[in-house]
C-alpha cells in the first residue's frame, strides 16, 4: 500500500513538473460569443465568414455564433444576450440591433467585466475596446451622390431607409440627405423604411410606384433593400426609366450590376470587419494593445469593376490585421 502511494505521488510530481516546463504549458481556451443581428442578411453572414477565418488563426479559441430568430428583434436579441452574460465568456462580438434599446445589455456587459467589441453598428452607450465599421454616412453620401450624378443632379428620388434606431440605418439616412441638400434639382419624392429586408422594401417599392408615375431614382440603405425595390421596378416594367443604388456590394448585388440591372452599390467588406473584430478580441485576451475604432474607406462599384468583385464572400480576398492597421487614416488608438 505505502510503494503504491509513493508511486501516486511520483507521477503527481512528475506530471505537475511536465505542465510547468516551457514545452508542455497548456494553452487557456478563449471562450467568444460572436452575436448577429439575424442570420437572413447577406451582409452579417458575410462577417460570420470573416469571423470564423481569424478564430481559425489560433487552435485555442472557441468561437460561437448567437443571432435573434426573427431578424432585428429587440426582445429576443436582449433575452439571447442575458443568457450569454450569465455564461460568462471570455469576450462579446456585439453589433445590437437597436443601438439605444441594447445599451442595458452592452452595460450589463461592463458589469460582468466582460470585454465587448463591437462591429458595423455602434450602441448609443456602455463601454467597449474596439469599434471597426463603416462611416455610414459617408456611406450613404456616396451612394446618393453617385446615383444623383447618374441622372445628370436633377429628378424624383425615392429613399428606403433602413431599420428605425439603427445606428448604420440613421448614419446613411443623414449622408442620403446631405447628397440631397448639394443639388437643389433633386425632388425627394418619398422616404419610407425598408428595416434593411428584400421583401418589405419590395412591398413599400410596390406602393411608391402606384403612387408616382415618374421616378428617376431609388437608393436603398443597404443591398437586400435595393435588390427588393429593383424587384419590384423590374415587375413593373420601369427598370430602363429607373436607376437603384444600394450600398454593401453583396453577392447577389453585384450579379445584379453585372447583368445592368442593379445600376451600382458601395463596397463595405462584410468578412473584413468580421475578421478584425473577432482578432481584436484574441488580441487583447492575449494581452496586446488594440485600436480603439478602425473606419473601412466606401468603395463604389458598377458595371465597370463590378467583375472584379464577383467572388463569395468565402473566396473573396481581403487585407490582413497588419495591411488594415497601416492606413493610418482610417484607424484611431
Amino acid at each position: 500500500m505505502r510503494s503504491k502511494t509513493i508511486f501516486i505521488s511520483m507521477i503527481i510530481l512528475v506530471t505537475a513538473f511536465c505542465l510547468s516546463a516551457p514545452g508542455f504549458a497548456v494553452e487557456k481556451t478563449y471562450n467568444i460569443v460572436y452575436t448577429m443581428k439575424n442570420l437572413t442578411n447577406p451582409a452579417w453572414l458575410g462577417t460570420w465568414i470573416g469571423a470564423q477565418k481569424a478564430a481559425a488563426e489560433y487552435k485555442m479559441v472557441n468561437l460561437t455564433r448567437v443571432a435573434p430568430a426573427k431578424p432585428d428583434n429587440i426582445a429576443e436579441q436582449t433575452s439571447l444576450m442575458e443568457d450569454v452574460i450569465l455564461k460568462r465568456p471570455d469576450a462579446i462580438v456585439f453589433i445590437p440591433v437597436d443601438a439605444v434599446a441594447l445599451v442595458p445589455i452592452v452595460e450589463k456587459m461592463n458589469k460582468a467585466g466582460i470585454p465587448v467589441f463591437v462591429y458595423s453598428n455602434e450602441p448609443a452607450g456602455g463601454k467597449y475596446l474596439f469599434f471597426i465599421g463603416n462611416d455610414d454616412p459617408a456611406l450613404g453620401y456616396a451612394a446618393a451622390k453617385y446615383g444623383i450624378e447618374a441622372i445628370g443632379g436633377k429628378g424624383k428620388m425615392i429613399i428606403i431607409e433602413g431599420t428605425p434606431g439603427s445606428s448604420t440605418g440613421q448614419g446613411r439616412q443623414k449622408g442620403f440627405l446631405k447628397a440631397v441638400k448639394e443639388y437643389p434639382g433633386i425632388e425627394v419624392l418619398a422616404s419610407q423604411t425598408g428595416n434593411f429586408n428584400r421583401l418589405k422594401s419590395m412591398q413599400v417599392m410596390e406602393n411608391l410606384l402606384q403612387r408616382f408615375p415618374k421616378i428617376d431614382l431609388v437608393v436603398g440603405a443597404n443591398d437586400e433593400e435595393a435588390m427588393g425595390a429593383l424587384e419590384a421596378v423590374d415587375q413593373a416594367g420601369r427598370l430602363k426609366e429607373i436607376k437603384v443604388v444600394g450600398i454593401d456590394a453583396s453577392p447577389d448585388a453585384i450579379k445584379a450590376i453585372l447583368k445592368g440591372r442593379l445600376f451600382g452599390s458601395i463596397r463595405v467588406d462584410p468578412p473584413l470587419a468580421g475578421y478584425m473584430v473577432v482578432k481584436a478580441a484574441i488580441k487583447h485576451l492575449q494581452g496586446e494593445k488594440v485600436p480603439k475604432r478602425v473606419l473601412v474607406p466606401p468603395v463604389i462599384v458598377n458595371k465597370e469593376n463590378a467583375s472584379r468583385y464577383d467572388v463569395s464572400y468565402e473566396k473573396a480576398p481581403f487585407p490582413s490585421w497588419d495591411e488594415v492597421l497601416k492606413q493610418k487614416d482610417f484607424v484611431t488608438w
